[in-house]
Order: C-alpha cells, then sequence, then structure tokens
C-alpha cells in the first residue's frame, strides 16, 4: 500500500519533465525579482526519484493501518498554524486578540521525523494555511508571523520558494473600510497572484514592486510544482477600528444614524461628504433585498467599477467559500447585528452563473474580552467608560477564553465583539446580477 503511495507521487512530480523550470529574471520594472542562485526543487522530488531510499515505515500503525486519505487528514491536522502560547502578546497591543494571542508556528518538525511522512506531507503546510495580508494600520499586524504579506511592505513573505507560494490555496485580508471600498481587493488579489492561478500559470518570484508574478508554462504538466494553485477560500476581517465611524461614540450613532456602522458591497464608497445618502445605503439595499430586487444606487459606469462586491468575482473568480468576520466594540454589538442581518441578503456573482451566497448558518456573536486601555483612546474616554464588562453584561453572546487561565484578561478590561458569515458558491440562473443596473 505504501510502495504503490509512492508511484502515484512519483507520476504526479517527475522530475524530468519540467517539474521546476529554470529560474529568470529580467530588469524591467514588471519583472521577476533576480534569484542570487537558482532555486532548488524540494527534497521529495530527489527521494521520489529512488523510492527505495524511502522506509516505508511499517512497523508503525500510521503507515501498516492506515490508508493514505486518512494519514493525509493527520498531516493536515498536525501541520495547521497554532498559536504559540509560551510567547504570549503584551495584551496591550491592539493586535492581541482570539486566534492571535501569540506569533502563529506551523509544526514543521514533524517532515523532519522521518522520510515516508516528508515525502506525503511536504505540501501540507501551504496547502492547509492562509496567506495573511493586512491593508489598513500597521500597528494591527502581528509580529513573528509566517505567511504574512503587507500592502504597506510589499516584500514580505518573499523567502517562501516559488513551488511553496505557489500551493497556497487560501488568503485572509485584514483592511480598513477605507481600503476594501477603495481597490483592496484588486491590489491584494496581485500581491497573491489570483488570476494568474486562475489561469493555471506558472509562479516565477516576485515582481521587483513586490507583486506575485505569475507566467505562461513552456509546457502543460502536472509535475511541475510552481502551477500556482487557485484561490478558493477568501477571508475578508475588519476589526473594530477600521469602520469608518469606529470613534463615534454609540449615543451619538442613535442621534446621527449615519454615524452607525454600515457596510455595503454595491456601492464604491459608503462615505462621500457630498453624498450623505451613501452613508444609508445598507439600509437602502436591505430593504431591496428584502423585496426581491437588487438595489439601484444610480451609480455612473465609473462608479460602478468601485464596488467591493464585484470586485469579488473580478478578481477572485475560482472562489468555493467566502468569511466576513466583523469586529467592533461590545457596547456597539446591536449595531454590528444589524449589519450581519443585511449581510445575509448579500450575493457576490462569479463567473458562468455562480454566486456566493450566505451559507444560512446561523452564527450569534462570539465576545472576548481584553486590555483596560489601549493606544488610540486618544479619540475619546468613552471606549474605556461604557465599553466594559459592567455596562455590556447583558448582551446575548459567548464570552471566548482566549488566553491562558494563568494571564486571563482583567476583569474590567474592553470587551469586544466578532459576527462571522460565510458565503459559498452556488449556481442560480434566474438571479439578476447587480451589474445590469
Amino acid at each position: 500500500m505504501v510502495h504503490d503511495t509512492y508511484q502515484r507521487m512519483r507520476n504526479r512530480f517527475r522530475p524530468g519533465r519540467g517539474g521546476m523550470l529554470e529560474e529568470t529574471g529580467v530588469s524591467s520594472p514588471n519583472s521577476p525579482i533576480h534569484r542570487r542562485r537558482e532555486e532548488q526543487p524540494p527534497l521529495a522530488i530527489g527521494l521520489l526519484r529512488d523510492s527505495e531510499s524511502i522506509n516505508p515505515q511499517l512497523l508503525s500503525p500510521i503507515f501498516a493501518r492506515l490508508p493514505i486519505e486518512l494519514r493525509d487528514q493527520i498531516w493536515r491536522l498536525s501541520l495547521t498554524r497554532y498559536e504559540d502560547l509560551d510567547n504570549l502578546y503584551d495584551i496591550n497591543q491592539r493586535f492581541a486578540m482570539p486566534g492571535q494571542a501569540a506569533p502563529l508556528r506551523v509544526a514543521v518538525e514533524l517532515l523532519l521525523t522521518c522520510r515516508a511522512i516528508y515525502v506525503e506531507a511536504f505540501l501540507t503546510p501551504f496547502e492547509v494555511n492562509p496567506i495573511s495580508v493586512f491593508d489598513g494600520n500597521h500597528r494591527d499586524i502581528p509580529p513573528a508571523n509566517p505567511l504574512v504579506r503587507s500592502a504597506q511592505e510589499l516584500l514580505r513573505c518573499t523567502k517562501l520558494k516559488s513551488w511553496q507560494f505557489a500551493n497556497i490555496s487560501s488568503v485572509e485580508i485584514t483592511a480598513q473600510q477605507l481600503m476594501l471600498e477603495g481597490g483592496s481587493l484588486e491590489r491584494v488579489s496581485r500581491l497573491v497572484g489570483a488570476s494568474g492561478r486562475h489561469k493555471g500559470h506558472e509562479n516565477r518570484g516576485y515582481t521587483t514592486a513586490g507583486y506575485a508574478s505569475f507566467v505562461e508554462p513552456k509546457e502543460v504538466d502536472n509535475s511541475n510544482l510552481r502551477i500556482g494553485k487557485k484561490i478558493t477560500n477568501l477571508t475578508i476581517r475588519m476589526l473594530r477600528t477600521d469602520w469608518w465611524s469606529w470613534e463615534t461614540q454609540p449615543g451619538e450613532c442613535k442621534i446621527r444614524p449615519s454615524e452607525r456602522l454600515r457596510l455595503e458591497p454595491m456601492i464604491n464608497v459608503t462615505l462621500i461628504p457630498s453624498r450623505p445618502e451613501n452613508s444609508l445605503a445598507m439600509t437602502k439595499g436591505f430593504e431591496s433585498r428584502k423585496a426581491g430586487v437588487e438595489p439601484d444606487f444610480e451609480l455612473d459606469d465609473f462608479e460602478k467599477q468601485g464596488r467591493w462586491g464585484m470586485q469579488v468575482g473580478e478578481y477572485w473568480p475560482d472562489l468555493k467559500r467566502l468569511e466576513l468576520v466583523l469586529e467592533t466594540f461590545a457596547c456597539k454589538q446591536d449595531q454590528l447585528d444589524y449589519v450581519a442581518e443585511c449581510a445575509k441578503l448579500w450575493t457576490f456573482p462569479l463567473e458562468d452563473g455562480f454566486y456566493l451566497v450566505w451559507d444560512g448558518k446561523e452564527e450569534g456573536a462570539s465576545r472576548w474580552r481584553g486590555a483596560r486601555s489601549y493606544d488610540y483612546q486618544m479619540y475619546g474616554s468613552w471606549f474605556e467608560e461604557q465599553n466594559n464588562a459592567e455596562n455590556n453584561e447583558t448582551q446575548d453572546s459567548t464570552l471566548i477564553q482566549w488566553r491562558p487561565t494563568t494571564d486571563s484578561p482583567p476583569v474590567d478590561g474592553q470587551e469586544f465583539v466578532i459576527r462571522t458569515l460565510a458565503f459559498e458558491r452556488k449556481r442560480d440562473e434566474g438571479r439578476m446580477v447587480p451589474s445590469e443596473f
């Protein structure tokens, strides 16, 4: 059984048929970066040339009794990123939060245990872990994390070899609303090479500007590890300070509805002083969709190009799943809950009659407690006065234990809420496409 596995892998990664082509680079601004030496193929390619050099580990129950499908699940779980809780971030840092309490690590030591595991799992760390891109405030970027890129620091992540970068198929974007409505999805798609991956092109590193470089391969060859995997999973994350009106205190939001949290995918910008009606576009869209009609915001052709909801399909055509992760202050949970209700009716058109639609799974808000104060409190005292457990204890949400009990947040720390919505790829021939308006 194990030898059959090696044979199938040899057939997939035949090194003599262009599996790793020679690296090239020219001096024009948009050409791939020159490498100091020719990139070497992964060790697994050489091992699979001579499978007799691989001990099949038949004395191990993992290899002797489990089929490769179950072993693959073990490798995927073992090589999924985790928080290094022995090195906690300072809770007062704004990037310290659930899922990000400490630097993220990948247990690549597993690949060093034996050759049998290595040849089966050497691609797994890149297949199961997303690349994270931050397009907003640099203070939100956690330090010492693998697989991180930044729209401000384009050359992050260039330590990855081209075949490693090519085998990533998931992306997480943390973006300010300003950036999301200002073309972030297009910019990030260039950072990760979503278009080249869609076309089945080969990764050739990065341009001198820092964008991913994908080129048409010289020959069609399934053994070429540098053929880009399509991006099938995308997460868009907005943190508590990423909203247009994040610093507006809750009381003022009740008096001025235009200052409430809002998000509408089919309008280009929801904050334009000359068009105050844009700030209420989310509610208009919600009422229209409840009536079964896509909203018409009377945009001209140029404005239509800026709709981030249409950019999802334009720049990320291979998505099977889109996840929105939205965070705000606990004292604004009612506003976030309304955004989530509106979002359940959103649809994102893709190619060939497919859409991303809400998966229908009701998930309540998750609540977490952080530090007493943060560096952004220069904008007002209400953060510490109103956004604590005493003022939000009646909120219907689950408190997350995101740090070890030996280093828990203070009982009077600020509280935040998170709403997560997932959208799945489905076909709907009769649905009206928003671009028709």
